[in-house]
């Protein structure tokens, strides 16, 4: 596809050098990427939706994803994978032994143990950690108890341990831009309003929605339906004995304090204890839904709750926009924001590089909607846009973007390119000071060692490996200025401070300290 080309690959500047101490010039030429503020760039907004009430939705969704009786265990909420950076950063428990079944990383040799950050050389990977392996018995009838009654099922390779997850839990910060999500995409574009697959082939459930520019709300329903992740195997979405039925009969975050300044659910927040407060009672759920949803709905909620979990948990997803950062400063035209050796750095990004042929526009991924209607759905390749083979692994070892899908036949590529195989999602970089480990396997500790990867052209020559991935010779202090560029200009200080909108309730996590309560104002001011 030539335009797509001429848009994903402009020509590295000859005169990178001047630019790299012409701060204006630089500045000019970076329109060519479609690098602009991320405050310019629109939210994809979802069509077809049955929301009545935005800032109510919002509410709704913010207590869904910190609320710890989501879990079958009634201590895994959504955001105990996505908490630091909206990513996962615990060591202990967190390793997956890969396809061979052998844990050999980082000084860990079995389930349960702490990891020492280092480079995966093998097929272990870098997970979080979910549920007990169970089978889901019922709903406890008492609302004040969280946790389901489940029979435990103990199985190799995590025994009586949390079970681990296969890929690295990419950031929730900024997804509302993704077109599709999960790392091979399999969370689509339209919300069928039962589960991840849209009107893809894998979808064998009646749908009983279509919302477009809804991926988030496809993500959302896949996590609580699986196994390994939130639920005890078997446990339904919808009806009484489902989540539906558990959530409806039970007070909103009523085990975890919620700051009065919070910045979403302040003004429902309990001053004296746990929970949400509306008027003089205890919130509930049915209230919270009705008041985004409306009535109608409300009264179908137990049955229909995946479309309210969903359409909710979009909305609040959507709204962790990291739109401060320096880069953005500097996009806006306060060309002291960078540093001088930030500034070299960028000049890296987009010249020899060439980190921003997949790393570009707004969100420094070519994954999102609107790169998508800019650039076609191909990429250079000719696979799927926002997608690709890098050479992290064997392709074989997990086709991503090219499986076969839950049912062994309908693979998640739209293209049908064998560039899909083994092809995975362009993660942004904003925030990636926070995010590590990196990739999709965990399998790299830092950015230093992210930029030696590349520069070395990648771990592995696979027949689908990617034309931008090729041997770069960085001289020290280049490899320095980049590493320097990625770590604090594309940092927001509110995700690293957890102030609003990243404020959030307090959440016990497992092997890892207690996340405390945090108001809009986070754990202190940003510059």
């Amino acid at each position: 596809m030539e335009s797509t080309d001429e848009v994903q690959k402009p020509a590295a500047a000859p005169e990178a050098e001047e630019l790299a101490v012409n701060r204006e010039e630089l500045l000019s030429s970076l329109a060519i990427f479609s690098l602009r503020p991320l405050s310019h760039e629109p939210v994809p907004q979802m069509v077809g939706h049955h929301i009545v009430d935005q800032a109510a939705a919002l509410r709704l969704g913010k207590a869904f994803f910190w609320d710890m009786q989501v879990g079958s265990d009634g201590k895994t909420a959504c955001a105990s994978c996505h908490f630091a950076g909206g990513a996962d950063d615990r060591v202990t428990n967190t390793v997956h032994p890969g396809l061979d079944g052998i844990f050999q990383t980082g000084g860990v040799t079995g389930p349960g143990q702490t990891w020492v950050p280092e480079r995966i050389t093998g097929d272990d990977r870098i997970g979080s950690q979910g549920m007990l392996r169970a089978l889901f018995q019922s709903v406890n009838a008492d609302p004040t108890i969280a946790a389901e009654q489940c029979r435990l099922l103990p199985a190799p390779p995590f025994g009586p341990n949390l079970q681990v997850g296969f890929r690295h839990s990419p950031s929730v910060v900024g997804s509302g831009f993704y077109r599709n999500q999960f790392w091979g995409g399999e969370a689509n574009v339209l919300f069928n309003g039962i589960n991840i697959w849209g009107d893809s082939g894998n979808n064998t459930e009646t749908p009983i929605a279509a919302v477009q520019n809804a991926s988030l709300a496809s993500q959302a329903v896949g996590p609580i339906g699986n196994f390994m992740e939130m639920t005890c195997s078997g446990r339904p979405l919808n009806g009484t004995r489902g989540l539906g039925g558990k959530m409806l009969a039970r007070t909103p975050l009523q085990f975890q304090r919620v700051a009065t300044d919070d910045s979403v659910l302040g003004a429902l927040a309990n001053p004296d204890g746990p929970g949400l407060r509306c008027g003089d009672a205890p919130c509930t759920y049915g209230q919270l839904i009705s008041d985004a949803f409306g009535p109608e709905l409300a009264a179908q909620a137990v049955d229909k709750f995946s479309i309210i979990w969903g359409e909710a948990l979009q909305v609040y997803q959507a709204s962790l926009i990291p739109d401060q950062t320096p880069f953005d400063k500097f996009l806006s035209g306060n060309l002291n924001a960078l540093t001088a050796r930030q500034v070299r750095g960028l000049v890296q990004f987009v010249g020899k590089g060439q980190c921003v042929n997949c790393h570009v526009g707004a969100m420094l991924t070519d994954a999102t909607v609107s790169w998508y209607e800019k650039a076609g759905p191909l990429n250079q390749d000719g696979g799927d846009q926002g997608f690709h083979n890098i050479g992290v692994r064997p392709t074989d070892e997990d086709l991503a973007r090219g499986d076969l899908g839950i049912f062994g036949g309908v693979p998640n590529s739209q293209s049908g390119s064998p560039f899909d195989m083994g092809a995975f999602k362009t993660p942004t970089l904003r925030n990636v000071k926070l995010t590590a480990p990196y990739f999709h396997n965990g399998g790299y500790p830092t950015l230093d060692a992210v930029v030696d990867f590349y520069a070395r052209g990648g771990d592995f020559a696979n027949p689908e490996l990617s034309k931008d991935i090729k041997p770069r010779a960085f001289t020290p202090s280049e490899r320095a200025a980049l590493v320097d560029f990625l770590t604090n200009a594309l940092t927001d200080c509110r995700v690293e401070k957890k102030r609003a909108p990243f404020d959030h309730p307090e959440l016990p996590i497992p092997n890892r300290a207690p996340l405390p309560v945090t108001g809009a104002n986070g754990l202190g001011p940003c510059p």
